[in-house]
């Protein structure tokens, strides 16, 4: 693949703590345009919450311009938003991609890239 030395590291990282086989399937095939937000397998909030956090924590990467809400956004509960005061209503807003690219360009860096 061609890494260096800090994207190995943000790579094997993700590769080992968060890419983990499920019960009954196979280890997914990763590469740095895998998106943790978006597409086939995202991550729910809680979890790109807690990666992020050790993300930011292991590699030194000021959190500064990182807006969590960008690329996971709330989500619709249980109550049907016309049964909601305006106030509490929650409309549907497309997260965006966060990469593991992203991860890596933000590690060698020090600070978080993408606004």
């Amino acid at each position: 693949m061609g890494l260096d030395d800090k994207a190995q590291e943000v790579f094997e990282w993700y590769d080992a703590k968060w890419n983990l086989p499920t019960p009954f399937s196979k280890k997914r095939p990763l590469t740095i345009e895998i998106s943790l937000s978006t597409g086939k397998y995202p991550w729910a909030r809680e979890e790109g919450d807690r990666i992020m956090n050790e993300f930011f924590d292991k590699f030194r990467v000021e959190r500064a311009g990182f807006d969590f809400l960008k690329y996971w956004p709330y989500e619709k509960g249980f109550i049907p938003n016309f049964l909601l005061p305006k106030s509490q209503r929650v409309y549907y807003i497309e997260p965006e991609p966060l990469t593991i690219a992203m991860l890596i360009e933000s590690a060698k860096a020090g600070r978080w890239l993408y606004d």
